[in-house]
């Protein structure tokens, strides 16, 4: 019985050590859009750069710049949705904070999977 809960407890750390690897690739920055890229054959396709550089610690070379992959390298469809609405907020001057995956890059820029408007 005592080595049934010891291996139970074992895989339940490994479990929550393996999950918080993966979630050490997503970076949050929070600011406002101050210029935006269309672009048909290079960094996704669009891209937002932001007036607050990135936390430390991520591997994104460009501290401001944001790829929204609208080409569709890394997904089929969000890319599109992602750039219309920082378009919007870029219009309506609102602070925004996106979700960026440090490990999908396209042209060394760091691709974002979400956008939040929140200000």
């Amino acid at each position: 019985m005592k080595s049934k809960l010891v291996k139970n407890m074992a895989v339940g750390l490994v479990l929550v050590v393996a999950s918080g690897s993966a979630l050490a690739t997503n970076v949050w920055v929070t600011g406002k859009i101050i210029r935006t890229v269309t672009q048909n054959n290079a960094f996704g396709g669009c891209m937002v750069m932001l007036d607050t550089l990135m936390p430390a610690g991520n591997t994104c070379p460009a501290n401001r710049w944001i790829s929204l992959d609208c080409q569709g390298a890394h997904s089929a469809d969000t890319g599109e949705r992602l750039y219309t609405s920082a378009l919007t907020a870029f219009a309506l001057d609102k602070t925004v904070t996106i979700g960026i995956d440090d490990t999908k890059k396209i042209n060394t820029f760091c691709v974002a999977f979400r956008l939040d408007i929140i200000r």
